[in-house]
């Protein structure tokens, strides 16, 4: 049996630990509902930006599915998993979020980032541009369809939502052409979504195109690595699935220049495999890695009070920030939050062998004078609350890690090493 307090971090994104119990929506606002034993339980609040809540998010657990209440708060039980659960956010109108959990999480909050949006008209050509990420997508006249092929109802509000490595759908497991399961690292990334006056959810229509420039982030530089350019890395267009969580390798005729990629849309017959609520997809511009490493980082002995010292709720957690190289030698930073119910967490879909920056800060400063950082293997250096070390040899496979038995891991494995992640940080306070 899994234990409980176990809790993922994804190579660019922090998962969160169990909490409180949340407000649950009514009845009325269920999509689906399950006649199976239910145990893991998912609760929380999903906010905007501005932090206001996001009414009608459709939130999907392992494929049960309910929509936010009028304060933005969401319920569901689904049956237990001992491979984890897909938790999947989404609304037209906004980028989604989906991450990859190995337990029920109570009390959690997620923000969906606003899209630029422009008002069409899906009978003109249209040439539609959000001049702050640069991403262009020309929409051909007549090539919107309803999920069931049927035409749009008046105009069409056409949304962009473009993604940097922090905040990618999905932990960058991938499946490739060759139905290989691989890593991912990402140049450029991007959701794009219409609807019609009615507020239905709009796909290409069958055999229709649709051109797509999609500049490099500038949080990792605005340039394009040189090993893609000279094709020395493997790059390739992906959609992501969310039902799956996992990016599926596409046909999208992409082109690379030194600050874009170039690809094209081509719309698929109705009743494919991609969820119709998924409307235009996810697409990502990818780095393909077949040999990524892992990383458990393990807390020991930190008291509560150093989560929560003002003993509120939700507690604050522990902030960790994870620094790493790009492939075009850029260094970006992701942030997180960790909650007392963490006993470990698993790093993973990591490059191999490549130098890594953790630091570690607490809600109250005394916790961090006694705080010890150390990492096995070595060498390793600790400066203040910041430990570098290098991420290792590569795993046994991409996508999170498995004991011996080919399981996921959980804190019984990671107890007695039973894992194939390479490096092992520790964080420890010391009374």
């Amino acid at each position: 049996m899994m234990r409980r307090s176990a809790l993922l971090l994804f190579p660019v994104l922090f998962g969160l630990a169990c909490g409180e119990d949340a407000t649950a929506p009514s009845s009325a606002e269920e999509f689906q509902a399950s006649s199976a034993a239910l145990s893991a339980v998912f609760s929380g609040r999903v906010l905007d930006a501005n932090n206001q809540p996001v009414v009608n998010a459709r939130v999907t657990v392992n494929g049960i599915s309910r929509f936010t209440n009028g304060t933005g708060a969401y319920s569901l039980s689904v049956t237990e998993s001992p491979t984890g659960y897909v938790l999947d956010i989404r609304k037209d109108g906004y980028g989604p979020v989906n991450k990859l959990q190995m337990s029920g999480q109570l009390s959690q909050v997620y923000v969906l980032r606003k899209a630029y949006t422009q008002q069409i008209s899906p009978t003109a050509n249209t040439v539609i541009q959000d001049r702050v990420s640069g991403i262009r997508v020309d929409v051909l006249a007549n090539t919107l369809r309803t999920a069931t092929g049927g035409l749009p109802v008046g105009g069409v509000l056409f949304s962009i939502v473009p993604h940097g490595p922090d905040t990618m759908p999905g932990d960058f497991t991938a499946r490739n052409a060759l139905g290989q399961t691989v890593a991912l690292e990402t140049v450029g990334a991007v959701t794009l979504s219409a609807v019609d006056s009615q507020g239905t959810t709009l796909v290409l229509a069958a055999g229709a195109t649709m051109n797509v420039r999609l500049p490099v982030p500038a949080a990792l530089g605005g340039t394009m690595p040189a090993c893609v350019l000279n094709g020395s890395c493997r790059t390739v267009m992906w959609r992501f699935n969310p039902s799956t969580g996992l990016w599926i390798e596409q046909s999208a005729s992409p082109q690379f220049s030194t600050t874009a990629t170039t690809f094209r849309l081509t719309g698929v017959r109705q009743g494919g495999i991609i969820d119709p609520l998924d409307g235009l997809g996810t697409w990502n511009t990818d780095i393909e890695k077949v040999n990524p490493s892992c990383s458990i980082i393990e807390f020991v002995n930190i008291p509560l009070s150093c989560y929560n010292p003002l003993g509120t709720t939700p507690e604050p957690g522990l902030t960790l920030h994870l620094s790493q190289t790009s492939s075009g030698n850029v260094l970006w930073t992701s942030t997180g939050t960790v909650r007392s119910s963490a006993t470990y967490i698993a790093q993973y879909n990591l490059p191999s062998n490549a130098p890594l920056q953790l630091k570690v800060e607490f809600p109250a400063d005394d916790c961090a004078d006694n705080l010890t950082l150390s990492a096995t293997p070595g060498p390793y250096t600790v400066t203040g609350n910041t430990i570098s070390y290098n991420s290792g040899a590569p795993a046994s496979g991409p996508g999170y890690p498995k004991d011996s038995a080919g399981n996921p891991i959980d804190f019984a494995d990671v107890a007695v090493g039973d894992h194939t992640c390479s490096s092992h940080i520790y964080i420890e306070a010391h009374p």
